[in-house]
């Protein structure tokens, strides 16, 4: 066999995992009620090990190197349901209507009145957040990483999913996507115009600028400190926010945190780290950022 051969096989492959990791399989969840798709969710992470198999034994590998994993046969299992979870809910998202919110959301706290900057993590299954955001009658503009092509290499399947779930984050919102780089302005005018702002926090260093340290796995890290700067400045509170998974029910379960004001950016920084520990105690597995998890440890100031 040639080398484009080979490489034609293996991209067939590759494409063919995507296909099923991110379409076919996930997109049961509409084909069901939630309770019945997540039984065959269930059933699928638990009799095919190897569907998020690969991606699954290298988040476990990582994890081990920072924490201890009592149960590696639960902790896969628990992992793999939660990343098929997360992919299904761009499907559930653009299918169901605000109604499914009512019966298959538990939520714990409240918005505050917007402007003001809400921070996630990369835990659990966020997308119905944002949703939840919009039937309280919030508009929140979502700050992303710009994806482009060239971000997937030779993966069409993966680079058309990311983009049909930027779309559906910008629906489920009721407002814009900003992208980072050159961010400041659009992210002014989103709260003078009276809207949210949501970001995920838990970025790697190389891929931002100015860090603070924080505790992560009690050794020192580093997350971006742009974020609580802006918030800072523009005086707008601070809320932490999360959604889990009742891995019986799949229910999912929104936390939102009171809000946080002030003018010590170090404070906030160390508040979000102390939120996501504690996300992390409570279901290590559902963090999608394992893989990474060792670039946190290294800060090269800019």
């Amino acid at each position: 066999m040639n080398g484009s051969n080979r490489f034609s096989v293996a991209r067939f492959k590759q494409e063919t995992k995507d296909f099923l990791e991110r379409i076919l399989v996930p997109s049961i969840a509409i084909l069901l009620p939630w309770g019945w798709a997540f039984r065959i969710f269930q059933w699928i992470t638990t009799h095919c090990p190897w569907f998020y198999g690969a991606q699954g034994n290298g988040a476990l590998a990582e994890a081990q190197r920072v924490i201890h994993i009592e149960d590696p046969v639960q902790w896969l299992w628990t992992y793999r349901l939660i990343q098929l979870v997360d992919q299904g809910d761009l499907y559930l998202s653009r299918c169901r209507s605000h109604r499914w919110i009512d019966q298959y959301m538990q939520v714990t706290g409240t918005w505050p009145k917007p402007p003001f900057l809400g921070i996630t993590f990369h835990w659990g299954a966020g997308l119905w957040s944002l949703r939840h955001l919009h039937t309280q009658g919030i508009s929140a503009a979502f700050l992303s990483a710009r994806f482009n092509r060239a971000s997937f290499p030779k993966r069409w399947i993966a680079y058309g999913y990311t983009r049909l779930r930027i779309k559906e984050i910008k629906r489920a919102s009721g407002s814009s996507v900003i992208y980072k780089g050159g961010s400041i302005t659009q992210m002014k005018a989103a709260i003078h115009e009276g809207k949210a702002i949501t970001a995920l926090i838990d970025v790697p260093p190389r891929e931002v600028g100015a860090c603070l340290p924080i505790s992560l796995f009690d050794r020192q890290a580093w997350w971006p400190s742009g974020l609580v700067k802006f918030a800072i400045r523009e005086q707008i509170p601070v809320v932490a926010f999360s959604v889990g998974i009742n891995l019986t029910t799949g229910i999912r379960q929104l936390h939102i945190s009171d809000p946080l004001s002030g003018d010590n950016p170090q404070a906030f920084m160390e508040y979000l780290a102390g939120y996501f520990s504690d996300l992390i105690t409570q279901m290590p597995p559902a963090w999608h950022c394992w893989d990474w998890v060792e670039e946190f440890f290294h800060h090269k100031s800019r």
